[in-house]
């Protein structure tokens, strides 16, 4: 079973990470070999991330792989930053591709807060059942 397929940020980054892959493909001359595989390892550790925090049984296993895929976004926020500051990424191109990352962050972000509020309900509970005994 594909859980994480079902999810919408899994979802949105896979459609960006794809999009800017074939960006890389076709503008390749811009950049150098390491640049483009380090950009296309970046996307592809994003959503690897997403899917790997599915499969985690823990709260504290889910959230540190939704951490990482936040981390991957931060450095390729900066990346695309970057790139659009020393002009070899055009403006529509870095706008649509930081946009899109920037809505992935904040659903993970989200994520992460339903995650720490589901795991700390019971803890929540028990500890009224107990202070009532």
């Amino acid at each position: 079973m594909s859980y994480y397929k079902d999810l919408n940020v899994y979802q949105r980054a896979y459609k960006v990470a794809i999009d800017f892959h074939r960006y890389l493909e076709k503008n390749g001359g811009s950049y150098s070999t390491d640049e483009t595989n380090q950009l296309k390892g970046l996307a592809r550790d994003i959503i690897g991330n997403i899917a790997e925090s599915t499969s985690q049984r823990t709260p504290k296993a889910k959230r540190f792989f939704i951490f990482k895929a936040l981390d991957c976004i931060n450095r390729l926020l900066i990346d695309l930053d970057f790139l659009h500051d020393i002009q070899r990424l055009p403006d529509d191109y870095h706008r649509n591709f930081y946009d899109e990352y920037e809505i992935c962050a904040k659903i993970l972000y989200k994520l992460n807060k339903s995650i720490l509020e589901k795991s700390k309900e019971p803890a929540k509970e028990e500890a009224v059942a107990a202070a009532a005994a």
